[in-house]
């Protein structure tokens, strides 16, 4: 497992981590605890060394299981969380007042067994609190012990500089794939200028550039490919397998999975420090792991950009 450094903290992390959104049962069809504790624990044999949770993942439920997964195992281990976000019914509310923020971090601490966060991040803006509340609050955790690093996710490159003024950001945690690469134009370059490391999500594209699904699935509204990802609707359909076509005749040469070669793709982008895979069992972590030991090469690369550009822009 290949590493690199988050932002400009002392933190090393797997280029290949793991999320754990699936663990909370909620958006990505029931979850087994058990399969999920032997996930984490393979993951982390493998090299993995940052696990990605939040408390609204099956609200506390994926903490939980991480908390129990890790024990014993605490130092071998980046945990990361997030902060901000509160279920209201049949809806999902922002906020990152001082007092939200207070009140989670203690669940968090709780249901994790842990004394500190390693990276605590803001899951999404908060327009309806100041940016000096919010990360006023963010440096007493860590003047508290109680985190060592911040981060935020989700946040534009305006947010993130105002963000930037108040306290150290060490990463942004965003969308980011072959099949999404609307960061690219502003916020990797701010990031790279101003020493924030990018952590991708989404970098299989909900699991198509898998190249597991051979025709368009038939998706109920309460999966979340159906609401959080564009790619499942066409025209965006259409490309998006004219593209996995090309991945998976690189990695037929290369004689890797196809998933392997997408997410490559986006380490390849020497600002993201890591990227952020799902799974659902170990079966599912071991497909992942080999992809953070071994690279693409530049000729790879420019062929997966330029038929990019002929798929995506030059059919717009």
């Amino acid at each position: 497992m290949r590493f690199r450094k988050l932002g400009r903290t002392d933190l090393d992390v797997s280029v290949v981590s793991l999320g754990t959104w699936v663990f909370g049962g909620d958006c990505w069809g029931e979850a087994d605890d058990a399969s999920s504790i032997k996930a984490v624990r393979e993951a982390i044999d493998g090299g993995i060394n940052m696990i990605d949770t939040a408390p609204v993942y099956g609200s506390g439920r994926s903490e939980s299981i991480v908390g129990r997964a890790i024990e014993g195992r605490r130092d071998e281990v980046v945990i990361a969380t997030k902060c901000g976000l509160k279920i209201e019914g049949s809806s999902i509310i922002t906020d990152l007042s001082a007092d939200f923020i207070r009140e989670e971090i203690e669940a968090s601490l709780r249901r994790l067994g842990v004394e500190t966060i390693d990276l605590y991040q803001c899951h999404w803006p908060d327009r309806d609190t100041p940016v000096e509340e919010t990360f006023g609050e963010m440096m007493k955790l860590v003047a508290e012990g109680k985190i060592r690093y911040i981060g935020v996710s989700n946040f534009d490159t305006a947010l993130l500089s105002k963000a930037l003024e108040v306290a150290p950001v060490a990463s942004n945690q965003v969308q980011y794939s072959l099949l999404d690469r609307s960061i690219e134009e502003e916020l990797v370059p701010f990031c790279g200028d101003n020493g924030v490391s990018v952590l991708s999500y989404g970098s299989l594209g909900g699991g198509i550039l898998t190249g597991k699904y051979k025709e368009l699935p038939k998706l109920s509204k309460s999966d979340v490919r159906s609401f959080f990802y564009k790619f499942y609707k066409e025209p965006m359909w259409a490309k998006n397998k004219r593209l996995v076509g090309v991945l998976e005749d690189i990695a037929k040469t290369r004689e890797v999975p196809v998933a392997e070669v997408a997410i490559n793709w986006v380490l390849g982008h020497e600002v993201v420090a890591s990227s952020i895979t799902g799974c659902r069992n170990p079966e599912q972590v071991r497909k992942n792991l080999p992809a953070g030991e071994w690279v693409l090469e530049d000729g790879e690369m420019e062929r997966i950009d330029r038929e990019w550009d002929e798929i995506f822009k030059q059919s717009e």
